[in-house]
Protein backbone atom coordinates (compact mmCIF):
# COMPACT_ATOMS: atom_id res chain seq x y z
CA UNK A 1 0.00 0.00 0.00
CA UNK A 2 1.46 3.34 -0.97
CA UNK A 3 0.24 6.38 1.30
CA UNK A 4 1.39 9.88 0.09
CA UNK A 5 3.01 11.38 3.44
CA UNK A 6 0.40 14.21 3.19
CA UNK A 7 -2.56 11.55 4.00
CA UNK A 8 -0.61 10.36 7.24
CA UNK A 9 -2.12 11.80 10.10
CA UNK A 10 0.94 12.12 13.10
CA UNK A 11 0.33 13.21 16.85
CA UNK A 12 2.86 14.24 18.81
CA UNK A 13 2.54 13.85 22.53
CA UNK A 14 5.05 15.57 24.52
CA UNK A 15 5.64 17.55 27.18
CA UNK A 16 8.90 18.78 25.92
CA UNK A 17 9.08 22.37 24.36
CA UNK A 18 12.08 21.64 22.46
CA UNK A 19 11.54 18.21 21.33
CA UNK A 20 8.11 19.21 20.12
CA UNK A 21 9.56 21.72 18.17
CA UNK A 22 12.31 19.17 16.93
CA UNK A 23 9.91 16.32 15.89
CA UNK A 24 7.66 18.94 14.32
CA UNK A 25 10.29 19.99 11.93
CA UNK A 26 11.02 16.90 10.88
CA UNK A 27 6.98 16.04 10.49
CA UNK A 28 7.07 19.21 8.03
CA UNK A 29 10.22 18.24 6.39
CA UNK A 30 8.73 14.88 5.64
CA UNK A 31 5.22 16.95 4.64
CA UNK A 32 3.09 15.02 7.34
CA UNK A 33 0.54 16.09 8.35
CA UNK A 34 0.80 16.26 12.04
CA UNK A 35 -0.83 18.14 15.87
CA UNK A 36 1.04 18.43 18.81
CA UNK A 37 -0.23 18.01 22.13
CA UNK A 38 1.83 18.98 25.43
CA UNK A 39 0.64 16.10 27.85
CA UNK A 40 -0.71 12.86 27.59
CA UNK A 41 -4.36 14.24 28.87
CA UNK A 42 -4.34 16.81 26.06
CA UNK A 43 -3.63 14.12 23.35
CA UNK A 44 -6.22 11.61 24.57
CA UNK A 45 -8.70 14.70 24.11
CA UNK A 46 -7.48 15.41 20.76
CA UNK A 47 -7.47 11.54 19.67
CA UNK A 48 -11.42 11.86 21.12
CA UNK A 49 -12.34 14.65 18.49
CA UNK A 50 -10.07 13.57 15.80
CA UNK A 51 -8.96 10.56 13.66
CA UNK A 52 -4.82 10.30 13.83
CA UNK A 53 -3.28 7.54 12.11
CA UNK A 54 0.12 7.30 14.01
CA UNK A 55 0.96 8.78 17.45
CA UNK A 56 4.31 9.81 18.43
CA UNK A 57 4.44 9.62 22.35
CA UNK A 58 6.93 10.62 24.94
CA UNK A 59 7.54 7.60 27.35
CA UNK A 60 8.32 10.07 30.68
CA UNK A 61 5.55 12.69 31.40
CA UNK A 62 4.10 14.21 34.50
CA UNK A 63 1.08 13.35 35.91
CA UNK A 64 0.53 10.43 33.21
CA UNK A 65 3.24 8.60 31.66
CA UNK A 66 3.08 7.41 28.27
CA UNK A 67 2.98 3.65 28.89
CA UNK A 68 0.10 4.70 31.52
CA UNK A 69 -1.73 6.58 28.37
CA UNK A 70 -0.73 3.36 26.10
CA UNK A 71 -3.76 1.12 27.19
CA UNK A 72 -6.41 4.45 27.21
CA UNK A 73 -5.31 5.12 23.09
CA UNK A 74 -6.05 1.62 22.77
CA UNK A 75 -9.68 1.75 23.71
CA UNK A 76 -10.59 4.28 21.67
CA UNK A 77 -12.57 3.53 18.79
CA UNK A 78 -10.24 2.97 16.07
CA UNK A 79 -6.99 3.75 17.75
CA UNK A 80 -3.58 4.58 15.86
CA UNK A 81 -0.73 3.37 16.26
CA UNK A 82 1.81 4.37 18.88
CA UNK A 83 5.08 4.90 18.55
CA UNK A 84 7.01 5.56 21.86
CA UNK A 85 9.84 8.08 21.99
CA UNK A 86 12.56 7.94 24.61
CA UNK A 87 15.76 8.80 25.53
CA UNK A 88 16.54 5.50 27.15
CA UNK A 89 18.46 3.43 24.93
CA UNK A 90 18.44 -0.02 26.54
CA UNK A 91 16.78 -2.73 24.38
CA UNK A 92 14.43 -3.53 27.88
CA UNK A 93 13.51 0.22 27.40
CA UNK A 94 11.53 -0.65 24.35
CA UNK A 95 10.65 -4.13 24.75
CA UNK A 96 8.44 -2.52 27.63
CA UNK A 97 6.87 -0.05 25.18
CA UNK A 98 6.18 -2.54 23.03
CA UNK A 99 4.41 -5.31 25.62
CA UNK A 100 2.24 -2.34 26.73
CA UNK A 101 0.59 -2.20 23.00
CA UNK A 102 3.41 -0.04 21.29
CA UNK A 103 3.84 -0.37 17.62
CA UNK A 104 7.43 0.20 18.01
CA UNK A 105 9.69 2.52 19.91
CA UNK A 106 12.43 5.32 18.87
CA UNK A 107 15.35 6.42 20.65
CA UNK A 108 15.52 10.47 20.68
CA UNK A 109 16.44 12.17 19.12
CA UNK A 110 15.81 9.70 15.74
CA UNK A 111 17.02 10.37 12.30
CA UNK A 112 14.52 11.75 9.79
CA UNK A 113 14.68 8.73 7.83
CA UNK A 114 14.10 6.21 11.00
CA UNK A 115 11.21 8.80 11.47
CA UNK A 116 9.74 8.95 8.44
CA UNK A 117 9.96 4.81 7.73
CA UNK A 118 8.37 4.07 11.39
CA UNK A 119 5.66 6.31 10.74
CA UNK A 120 4.33 4.61 7.55
CA UNK A 121 5.24 1.40 8.78
CA UNK A 122 2.55 1.96 11.67
CA UNK A 123 0.36 4.15 9.04
CA UNK A 124 -0.07 1.28 6.82
CA UNK A 125 -0.82 -1.35 9.80
CA UNK A 126 -3.60 1.19 11.10
CA UNK A 127 -5.14 1.28 7.65
CA UNK A 128 -4.99 -2.27 6.63
CA UNK A 129 -6.22 -2.63 10.45
CA UNK A 130 -9.20 -0.67 9.49
CA UNK A 131 -9.49 -1.90 6.32
CA UNK A 132 -9.72 -5.83 7.37
CA UNK A 133 -12.67 -4.24 10.04
CA UNK A 134 -14.77 -2.82 7.39
CA UNK A 135 -14.52 -5.56 5.01
CA UNK A 136 -15.84 -8.20 8.02
CA UNK A 137 -18.38 -5.77 9.13
CA UNK A 138 -19.67 -5.70 5.73
CA UNK A 139 -19.40 -9.54 4.86
CA UNK A 140 -21.20 -9.72 8.58
CA UNK A 141 -24.24 -7.66 6.82
CA UNK A 142 -24.16 -8.62 3.69
CA UNK A 143 -23.00 -12.32 3.00
CA UNK A 144 -24.44 -15.59 2.27
CA UNK A 145 -23.30 -18.09 4.85
CA UNK A 146 -20.92 -19.79 2.03
CA UNK A 147 -19.50 -16.24 1.85
CA UNK A 148 -18.57 -15.93 5.26
CA UNK A 149 -17.69 -19.27 5.37
CA UNK A 150 -15.15 -19.34 2.57
CA UNK A 151 -13.98 -16.02 2.37
CA UNK A 152 -14.09 -14.27 5.98
CA UNK A 153 -10.45 -13.82 7.71
CA UNK A 154 -9.01 -16.79 6.00
CA UNK A 155 -5.66 -18.23 8.09
CA UNK A 156 -4.03 -18.93 4.14
CA UNK A 157 -1.39 -16.76 2.55
CA UNK A 158 -2.68 -16.91 -1.08
CA UNK A 159 -6.31 -16.61 0.32
CA UNK A 160 -5.84 -13.73 2.36
CA UNK A 161 -4.53 -11.91 -0.97
CA UNK A 162 -7.43 -12.88 -3.44
CA UNK A 163 -9.90 -11.71 -0.37
CA UNK A 164 -8.04 -8.64 -0.35
CA UNK A 165 -7.95 -8.47 -4.12
CA UNK A 166 -11.38 -9.20 -4.57
CA UNK A 167 -12.55 -6.64 -2.17
CA UNK A 168 -10.31 -4.51 -4.20
CA UNK A 169 -11.69 -4.37 -7.87
CA UNK A 170 -15.36 -4.89 -6.52
CA UNK A 171 -15.76 -1.52 -7.32
CA UNK A 172 -14.62 -1.76 -10.89
CA UNK A 173 -16.39 -2.79 -13.62
CA UNK A 174 -13.85 -4.63 -15.43
CA UNK A 175 -14.44 -8.00 -16.83
CA UNK A 176 -12.99 -10.85 -14.06
CA UNK A 177 -12.12 -14.13 -15.12
CA UNK A 178 -11.74 -16.63 -11.74
CA UNK A 179 -10.08 -19.71 -12.60
CA UNK A 180 -9.50 -22.94 -10.15
CA UNK A 181 -10.37 -26.69 -9.72
CA UNK A 182 -14.45 -27.53 -9.39
CA UNK A 183 -15.81 -27.03 -5.95
CA UNK A 184 -13.23 -24.34 -4.89
CA UNK A 185 -15.78 -21.33 -4.63
CA UNK A 186 -15.79 -19.86 -7.79
CA UNK A 187 -19.56 -18.85 -7.95
CA UNK A 188 -19.11 -17.53 -4.44
CA UNK A 189 -16.20 -15.54 -4.71
CA UNK A 190 -18.36 -13.97 -8.18
CA UNK A 191 -21.63 -13.26 -5.49
CA UNK A 192 -18.40 -12.02 -3.07
CA UNK A 193 -17.55 -9.61 -5.49
CA UNK A 194 -20.78 -8.33 -6.92
CA UNK A 195 -22.13 -7.89 -3.63
CA UNK A 196 -19.49 -5.40 -2.42
CA UNK A 197 -19.59 -3.28 -5.87
CA UNK A 198 -22.24 -0.17 -6.99
CA UNK A 199 -24.60 -3.18 -8.58
CA UNK A 200 -24.98 -5.23 -5.31
CA UNK A 201 -28.47 -3.63 -5.63
CA UNK A 202 -29.81 -5.99 -8.41
CA UNK A 203 -29.55 -9.64 -8.67
CA UNK A 204 -27.01 -11.17 -10.11
CA UNK A 205 -27.37 -13.24 -13.26
CA UNK A 206 -25.64 -16.44 -13.76
CA UNK A 207 -25.39 -18.40 -16.10
CA UNK A 208 -24.36 -22.06 -16.05
CA UNK A 209 -22.51 -22.52 -19.69
CA UNK A 210 -21.69 -26.31 -19.44
CA UNK A 211 -25.38 -27.04 -18.45
CA UNK A 212 -27.48 -24.96 -21.06
CA UNK A 213 -28.13 -26.85 -24.17
CA UNK A 214 -26.25 -25.53 -27.49
CA UNK A 215 -29.84 -25.61 -29.44
CA UNK A 216 -31.09 -23.33 -26.43
CA UNK A 217 -27.77 -21.03 -25.74
CA UNK A 218 -28.73 -18.29 -27.94
CA UNK A 219 -32.17 -17.47 -27.23
CA UNK A 220 -31.37 -18.04 -23.44
CA UNK A 221 -28.39 -15.63 -23.83
CA UNK A 222 -29.28 -12.86 -26.19
CA UNK A 223 -33.26 -13.44 -25.63
CA UNK A 224 -35.19 -13.49 -28.96
CA UNK A 225 -38.04 -11.33 -30.80
CA UNK A 226 -41.94 -12.40 -31.49
CA UNK A 227 -41.94 -14.34 -34.36
CA UNK A 228 -38.32 -14.99 -34.64
CA UNK A 229 -39.09 -18.73 -35.06
CA UNK A 230 -41.28 -21.34 -34.23
CA UNK A 231 -43.20 -21.35 -31.15
CA UNK A 232 -41.79 -17.91 -30.57
CA UNK A 233 -45.21 -16.24 -30.11
CA UNK A 234 -43.92 -13.11 -27.42
CA UNK A 235 -40.86 -11.27 -27.42
CA UNK A 236 -38.03 -12.78 -24.20
CA UNK A 237 -35.97 -10.73 -22.90
CA UNK A 238 -32.22 -12.61 -22.40
CA UNK A 239 -30.37 -12.89 -19.16
CA UNK A 240 -27.33 -10.23 -21.14
CA UNK A 241 -30.95 -7.68 -20.69
CA UNK A 242 -31.55 -8.75 -17.38
CA UNK A 243 -28.84 -8.52 -16.19
CA UNK A 244 -28.65 -4.74 -17.42
CA UNK A 245 -27.22 -2.61 -14.14
CA UNK A 246 -26.20 -5.95 -12.48
CA UNK A 247 -23.60 -8.48 -13.20
CA UNK A 248 -23.55 -11.66 -15.39
CA UNK A 249 -21.92 -14.68 -14.31
CA UNK A 250 -21.04 -16.65 -16.79
CA UNK A 251 -19.65 -20.53 -15.05
CA UNK A 252 -17.80 -22.96 -16.84
CA UNK A 253 -17.01 -20.44 -19.71
CA UNK A 254 -14.79 -22.82 -21.51
CA UNK A 255 -18.08 -24.84 -22.54
CA UNK A 256 -19.83 -21.91 -24.57
CA UNK A 257 -20.36 -23.18 -28.01
CA UNK A 258 -18.11 -21.14 -30.22
CA UNK A 259 -20.64 -19.03 -32.71
CA UNK A 260 -21.89 -17.72 -29.46
CA UNK A 261 -18.14 -16.66 -28.48
CA UNK A 262 -18.35 -14.28 -31.44
CA UNK A 263 -21.16 -12.52 -29.96
CA UNK A 264 -20.39 -12.18 -26.78
CA UNK A 265 -16.93 -10.84 -28.13
CA UNK A 266 -18.87 -8.11 -29.92
CA UNK A 267 -20.75 -7.62 -26.58
CA UNK A 268 -17.85 -6.69 -24.37
CA UNK A 269 -16.21 -4.33 -27.15
CA UNK A 270 -19.27 -2.78 -27.34
CA UNK A 271 -21.89 -3.38 -24.75
CA UNK A 272 -24.34 -4.28 -27.84
CA UNK A 273 -26.00 -7.24 -29.08
CA UNK A 274 -29.00 -8.58 -30.86
CA UNK A 275 -32.05 -10.62 -29.88
CA UNK A 276 -32.55 -13.72 -32.33
CA UNK A 277 -34.33 -12.46 -34.60
CA UNK A 278 -34.11 -9.10 -34.08
CA UNK A 279 -32.68 -6.45 -36.35
CA UNK A 280 -31.87 -3.10 -33.95
CA UNK A 281 -29.04 -3.40 -31.66
CA UNK A 282 -29.59 -3.21 -28.15
CA UNK A 283 -27.53 -2.00 -24.83
CA UNK A 284 -27.01 -3.94 -21.45
CA UNK A 285 -24.80 -2.23 -18.53
CA UNK A 286 -23.75 -5.33 -17.82
CA UNK A 287 -20.74 -6.32 -15.37
CA UNK A 288 -18.98 -9.52 -16.36
CA UNK A 289 -17.76 -12.08 -14.26
CA UNK A 290 -16.42 -15.73 -16.07
CA UNK A 291 -15.15 -18.73 -14.67
CA UNK A 292 -14.02 -21.81 -15.37
CA UNK A 293 -11.99 -24.98 -14.54
CA UNK A 294 -10.55 -25.26 -17.44
CA UNK A 295 -7.14 -23.97 -19.05
CA UNK A 296 -8.67 -21.13 -21.36
CA UNK A 297 -4.89 -21.27 -22.71
CA UNK A 298 -4.74 -24.62 -23.41
CA UNK A 299 -8.26 -24.46 -25.17
CA UNK A 300 -6.96 -21.28 -27.41
CA UNK A 301 -3.81 -23.44 -28.52
CA UNK A 302 -6.60 -26.22 -29.02
CA UNK A 303 -8.72 -24.00 -31.25
CA UNK A 304 -12.06 -24.71 -28.48
CA UNK A 305 -11.73 -21.31 -27.98
CA UNK A 306 -11.37 -17.69 -29.37
CA UNK A 307 -8.07 -16.20 -28.67
CA UNK A 308 -9.53 -13.00 -28.89
CA UNK A 309 -11.67 -13.07 -26.05
CA UNK A 310 -9.82 -15.11 -24.07
CA UNK A 311 -7.68 -11.63 -23.56
CA UNK A 312 -10.70 -9.48 -23.15
CA UNK A 313 -12.00 -12.14 -20.17
CA UNK A 314 -8.65 -11.98 -18.78
CA UNK A 315 -8.49 -8.66 -17.58
CA UNK A 316 -8.58 -9.53 -14.05
CA UNK A 317 -7.74 -12.94 -12.92
CA UNK A 318 -8.45 -14.40 -9.77
CA UNK A 319 -7.35 -17.96 -9.14
CA UNK A 320 -8.70 -20.18 -6.15
CA UNK A 321 -6.27 -23.10 -4.82
CA UNK A 322 -7.58 -26.39 -4.14
CA UNK A 323 -8.47 -26.96 -0.72
CA UNK A 324 -5.30 -29.23 0.05
CA UNK A 325 -3.34 -26.31 -0.82
CA UNK A 326 -4.83 -24.13 1.84
CA UNK A 327 -5.20 -26.60 4.84
CA UNK A 328 -4.54 -24.32 7.18
CA UNK A 329 -8.32 -23.14 6.45
CA UNK A 330 -9.34 -26.07 7.11
CA UNK A 331 -10.48 -25.92 10.56
CA UNK A 332 -12.40 -22.41 10.53
CA UNK A 333 -13.78 -24.44 7.29
CA UNK A 334 -15.42 -27.07 9.32
CA UNK A 335 -16.46 -24.92 11.76
CA UNK A 336 -17.96 -22.36 9.85
CA UNK A 337 -19.99 -25.34 7.92
CA UNK A 338 -20.62 -27.11 11.21
CA UNK A 339 -22.69 -24.04 12.69
CA UNK A 340 -24.02 -23.70 9.60
CA UNK A 341 -26.01 -27.23 9.71
CA UNK A 342 -27.18 -26.13 13.43
CA UNK A 343 -28.88 -23.64 12.03
CA UNK A 344 -30.35 -25.92 9.13
CA UNK A 345 -31.11 -28.67 11.13
CA UNK A 346 -32.01 -27.02 14.59
CA UNK A 347 -29.49 -28.67 16.36
CA UNK A 348 -27.72 -25.75 18.40
CA UNK A 349 -25.55 -28.05 20.38
CA UNK A 350 -24.18 -30.40 17.30
CA UNK A 351 -20.66 -31.25 17.60
CA UNK A 352 -17.72 -33.17 16.40
CA UNK A 353 -15.76 -36.03 18.04
CA UNK A 354 -12.17 -35.34 18.00
CA UNK A 355 -11.98 -38.60 16.24
CA UNK A 356 -14.68 -37.45 14.13
CA UNK A 357 -12.33 -33.70 13.66
CA UNK A 358 -9.70 -35.40 13.27
CA UNK A 359 -10.73 -37.84 10.27
CA UNK A 360 -12.25 -34.51 8.81
CA UNK A 361 -9.05 -33.30 9.07
CA UNK A 362 -6.63 -36.05 7.12
CA UNK A 363 -8.28 -35.63 4.20
CA UNK A 364 -7.30 -33.84 1.05
CA UNK A 365 -11.20 -33.43 -1.03
CA UNK A 366 -10.46 -33.64 -4.68
CA UNK A 367 -13.85 -32.15 -4.50
CA UNK A 368 -12.73 -29.43 -2.83
CA UNK A 369 -14.70 -27.38 -0.43
CA UNK A 370 -17.70 -28.55 -2.22
CA UNK A 371 -17.13 -32.06 -1.51
CA UNK A 372 -16.01 -30.83 2.59
CA UNK A 373 -19.84 -29.01 2.59
CA UNK A 374 -21.80 -32.21 1.55
CA UNK A 375 -20.16 -34.44 3.73
CA UNK A 376 -20.82 -32.03 6.97
CA UNK A 377 -24.24 -31.50 5.95
CA UNK A 378 -24.29 -35.40 5.21
CA UNK A 379 -23.14 -36.02 8.73
CA UNK A 380 -25.35 -33.43 10.86
CA UNK A 381 -28.49 -34.73 8.46
CA UNK A 382 -28.06 -37.80 9.93
CA UNK A 383 -26.75 -37.76 13.45
CA UNK A 384 -29.00 -39.29 15.90
CA UNK A 385 -27.75 -36.99 18.65
CA UNK A 386 -25.99 -33.80 18.87
CA UNK A 387 -22.57 -36.15 18.34
CA UNK A 388 -21.22 -36.72 14.43
CA UNK A 389 -19.38 -40.01 15.48
CA UNK A 390 -16.13 -40.76 13.15
CA UNK A 391 -18.11 -43.57 11.63
CA UNK A 392 -20.63 -41.12 10.69
CA UNK A 393 -18.53 -39.33 8.03
CA UNK A 394 -18.26 -40.62 4.90
CA UNK A 395 -16.45 -38.71 1.55
CA UNK A 396 -17.42 -39.46 -2.02
CA UNK A 397 -14.20 -41.57 -2.79
CA UNK A 398 -13.25 -44.01 -0.50
CA UNK A 399 -11.15 -42.42 1.95
CA UNK A 400 -7.46 -44.10 1.10
CA UNK A 401 -7.27 -42.23 -2.10
CA UNK A 402 -8.42 -39.08 -0.42
CA UNK A 403 -5.42 -38.85 2.06
CA UNK A 404 -2.78 -36.51 1.97
CA UNK A 405 0.00 -37.73 0.27
CA UNK A 406 2.82 -38.78 3.07
CA UNK A 407 5.61 -37.37 0.76
CA UNK A 408 4.02 -33.85 1.29
CA UNK A 409 4.22 -31.20 4.18
CA UNK A 410 0.81 -32.20 5.05
CA UNK A 411 2.22 -35.30 6.14
CA UNK A 412 1.10 -33.90 9.47
CA UNK A 413 -1.06 -36.79 10.68
CA UNK A 414 1.13 -39.94 9.64
CA UNK A 415 3.08 -41.61 11.85
CA UNK A 416 6.94 -41.71 11.90
CA UNK A 417 8.12 -44.96 10.52
CA UNK A 418 11.51 -46.36 11.79
CA UNK A 419 13.53 -47.39 9.70
CA UNK A 420 13.49 -51.25 8.00
CA UNK A 421 16.97 -52.42 9.02
CA UNK A 422 16.47 -51.83 13.15
CA UNK A 423 15.18 -55.23 14.72
CA UNK A 424 11.86 -55.74 15.24
CA UNK A 425 11.93 -54.87 18.99
CA UNK A 426 14.06 -51.78 17.68
CA UNK A 427 11.51 -50.64 15.45
CA UNK A 428 9.11 -50.34 18.79
CA UNK A 429 8.57 -46.18 19.30
CA UNK A 430 6.92 -45.07 22.68
CA UNK A 431 3.31 -43.92 22.28
CA UNK A 432 5.07 -40.85 24.39
CA UNK A 433 7.51 -40.12 21.55
CA UNK A 434 5.04 -40.51 18.79
CA UNK A 435 2.89 -38.19 20.14
CA UNK A 436 5.62 -35.80 20.93
CA UNK A 437 6.35 -35.74 17.12
CA UNK A 438 2.98 -35.27 16.16
CA UNK A 439 2.42 -32.12 18.39
CA UNK A 440 5.64 -30.99 16.73
CA UNK A 441 4.35 -31.38 12.77
CA UNK A 442 1.48 -29.94 13.56
CA UNK A 443 3.22 -26.88 15.33
CA UNK A 444 5.54 -26.76 12.54
CA UNK A 445 2.41 -26.55 10.16
CA UNK A 446 0.85 -23.75 11.95
CA UNK A 447 4.19 -21.76 12.52
CA UNK A 448 3.43 -22.05 16.51
CA UNK A 449 0.15 -21.16 16.73
CA UNK A 450 -1.20 -22.90 19.14
CA UNK A 451 -4.84 -22.44 19.25
CA UNK A 452 -4.73 -23.24 15.48
CA UNK A 453 -2.57 -26.27 16.46
CA UNK A 454 -5.12 -27.07 19.25
CA UNK A 455 -7.93 -27.58 16.96
CA UNK A 456 -5.94 -29.60 14.37
CA UNK A 457 -5.21 -31.88 17.23
CA UNK A 458 -8.53 -32.28 18.42
CA UNK A 459 -7.73 -31.16 21.88
CA UNK A 460 -8.53 -27.56 23.89
CA UNK A 461 -5.65 -25.24 24.52
CA UNK A 462 -4.99 -25.94 27.77
CA UNK A 463 -4.61 -29.66 27.10
CA UNK A 464 -1.91 -28.59 24.50
CA UNK A 465 -0.04 -26.06 26.92
CA UNK A 466 0.48 -29.33 29.38
CA UNK A 467 1.63 -31.42 26.69
CA UNK A 468 4.17 -28.96 25.69
CA UNK A 469 4.90 -28.31 29.42
CA UNK A 470 5.29 -32.04 29.77
CA UNK A 471 7.56 -32.40 26.62
CA UNK A 472 9.41 -28.95 27.73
Amino acid sequence: MIVHNRLIRVLVIDDELLQRKFVSRQLEQLKFTFETATSAADGLEALRKKDFDVVLLDVQMPEMSGLEAIPLIKQLEDSPEVIMLTLDKSLESGLTAMRSGAYDYLTKPASIEELEITIKRAAEKHRLIRQNTSLRDFVENNSSPEEKIAFLLPENARMKKIYEQAGSVSGLNSTILITGESGTGKDVLARFIHNRSSRAKNAMVTVNCGATPETLFESEFFGYEKGAFSGATQTKHGLIEVADGSTLFLDEIGEMPPPLQVKLLRFLESGEFRRVGGTRDLFSDARLIAATNTDLSLAVKENRFREDLFYRLNVIQLHLPPLQERVEDLPSLIEGFLELFRRKFGKPDLDLTPEARRKLLNYDYPGNIRELKNCIERAAALAPEDVIEAGQIFFSENETAGRFSPTTEEEIFSRTVPSADLTAEERIIPLEELERQYIDKILKLTQGNRGRAARLLGISERTLYRRLRDYE
